[in-house]
């Protein structure tokens, strides 16, 4: 189990590789999303596996809703290893003018976007948002600690590990993305006031 000494721990060193990451040029960031959607490829079979584990022990236990959300099947974990690509070809939001106006002689207001730092998201019994999410965070230049729905927690870990494994090959810290596995873990991790 995470402790809160831990969690101040995981959060300080999302937080120190959030603003490494933050630094990089939109073409490292690329890259590392490049080599995620690779190494998500590289192991989609432990992945499904890891999801077929999830789901038999959901069955019957969770809305049939809620199941369908959770089954990932090799079309849809294509789809988000596509999805992930398709982050990589968007525009750098990193630096982007969103308003540039003169307001008087000299006097000039301009609204540039940057990186927050690190961005916490809990979501349901959805494994393929943890694919997202990470691709989305990585391309604005953030740092991101993850908790899915219980009832996804082998699908999250293996998708987890995937994407810190394709990260480890490139200029971005794998310490970038995090998971959360517990309840008791994100409770702490919204008290803290550090």
């Amino acid at each position: 189990m995470i402790t809160e000494t831990n969690l101040i721990e995981i959060a300080t060193i999302t937080r120190s590789c959030a603003l490494k990451l933050a630094n990089l040029s939109s073409n490292l960031r690329n890259q590392a999303l490049d080599a995620i959607a690779t190494a998500l490829e590289s192991v989609k079979d432990e992945i499904l596996a890891a999801n077929t584990a999830d789901c038999q022990a959901a069955v019957n236990t969770i809305a049939p809703a809620l199941y369908q959300r959770l089954k990932l099947d090799e079309s849809k974990l294509r789809d988000a290893i596509a999805g992930v690509r398709d982050v990589a070809k968007l525009a750098d939001p990193v630096g982007a003018v969103q308003i540039l106006r003169q307001l008087d002689d000299g006097l000039i207001l301009k609204r540039v976007s940057c990186p927050l730092g690190v961005l916490g998201v809990i979501f349901e019994a959805r494994p393929d948002a943890a694919i997202q999410i990470s691709a989305l965070a990585i391309k604005s230049g953030n740092g991101v600690i993850l908790k899915g729905g219980q009832e996804a927690i082998n699908s999250c870990q293996a998708i987890v590990a995937a994407i810190k494994q394709g990260l480890s090959q490139t200029a971005v810290n794998p310490d970038v993305v995090q998971l959360l596995t517990t309840r008791d873990e994100t409770r702490q991790l919204l008290q803290l006031d550090k």
